[in-house]
């Protein structure tokens, strides 16, 4: 545990009758980034709000570098918190609101000078120190409460939502930024988002929370392309699911039946099946390709439903009797698809995921 940064255990916390939290442990290394990643109202938020010391849980243990942090207040936590609201001192300039927590700390003040003009260019501010909260732009007035949060040298900081005020190109260049200034640091951050985008893009490892459960732990790659549950499966990215029974299963391959004929699969690491199982065939649309399979892959006909253009690829509407399915090729490379021909398709072995059928997938 000395080797971790932090490490969250059977974490329960409940406002009145409802369950926030439901028994929610994980671990994250030093230097790591660390998503929590579902929709709102998950209880992700109250997560990152206990590992602040803004709220107290019912039960369980947060500790910080191996030591139990429960008692001890926000401050003397030494985990700044990154708010999606910025939270700057309106009435103090860019290079007050940064120093803050150095001139807390009684640092002295040609010290706290030469951390923040260090700060202030590192996050791409230097020369506008002198500025006031209100004459910043939505991303200056972000990076300024990077710059606030990273000038304490923390070892950890916590980001709820970051970048959830801002326009969608804004958005793209500071998960860029955030990503530059993790590279930079040994910093442990832990990033709170109902975004899949800035998840699967910026993080080390993710944690998937689901009405107060954590459903799916692991690397972006891992969860994205052999997600353990139907809610990670459906949440993270769009996934043709397709009702399916085992038939077999012969080491990691698992034979199931499918409305698109006799396939083979493989599944999340550690789950066990059974022949004669009711499951979910899982495919995501850009690995369903035009043509009959080479080896290790499972070919199918369908009817061409609509085809629409999206710049690079093409978004076309499959079917086969009640069964739909979504493709997506890059359209520059496609051979023609037209609405109402009967195709060869397919998808390749390691493609398709085999998912237990449950709804509310139990915490992990």
């Amino acid at each position: 545990m000395s080797k971790t940064a932090i490490y969250v255990e059977q974490i329960v916390k409940r406002f009145d009758e409802v369950t926030a939290l439901n028994g929610v442990s994980f671990s994250v290394q030093p230097g790591e980034l660390f998503f929590l990643l579902g929709p709102s109202g998950c209880g992700k938020t109250t997560m990152l709000r206990i590992l602040a010391g803004l709220e107290t849980p019912d039960s369980g243990t947060v500790s910080f570098d191996g030591e139990d942090v429960a008692t001890r207040s926000p401050y003397q936590r030494g985990a700044p918190m990154v708010f999606q609201n910025y939270a700057l001192w309106p009435h103090l300039n860019v290079r007050d609101n940064v120093g803050f927590g150095l001139v807390e700390r009684r640092i002295p003040r040609r010290e706290i000078h030469a951390q923040v003009d260090d700060i202030l260019a590192r996050v791409g501010l230097k020369g506008m120190g002198q500025r006031l909260p209100g004459q910043l732009s939505g991303g200056q007035q972000q990076r300024v409460v990077l710059a606030r949060a990273l000038v304490v040298n923390p070892s950890i900081v916590l980001l709820d939502e970051p970048l959830s005020n801002l326009d969608a190109k804004l958005r793209a260049d500071m998960r860029a930024e955030i990503g530059r200034l993790h590279r930079e640091t040994d910093i442990a951050f832990v990033y709170v988002t109902h975004d899949q985008v800035e998840a699967l893009s910026l993080a080390d490892r993710m944690a998937v929370i689901s009405n107060g459960n954590l459903v799916g732990i692991g690397k972006p790659s891992e969860l994205y392309h052999r997600p353990p549950n139907r809610f990670c499966a459906d949440f993270l990215g769009r996934a043709n699911l397709l009702a399916a029974t085992v038939t077999s299963v012969e080491g990691e391959a698992i034979h199931i039946d499918t409305p698109f004929g006799p396939w083979v699969g493989c599944a999340a690491s550690g789950q066990t099946w059974r022949v004669g199982e009711t499951v979910l065939g899982m495919i995501r649309p850009e690995s369903v390709t035009p043509g009959i399979a080479p080896s290790r892959g499972n070919s199918f006909k369908a009817l061409v439903e609509n085809v629409q253009l999206a710049g690079a690829t093409l978004e076309v509407a499959l079917r086969e009797g009640n069964t739909s399915c979504h493709a997506t090729v890059l359209s520059r490379y496609a051979t023609p698809i037209t609405v109402g021909q009967q195709a060869d398709w397919h998808v390749s072995q390691e493609d398709t995921v085999v998912i237990k059928q449950d709804e509310e997938p139990s915490a992990l």
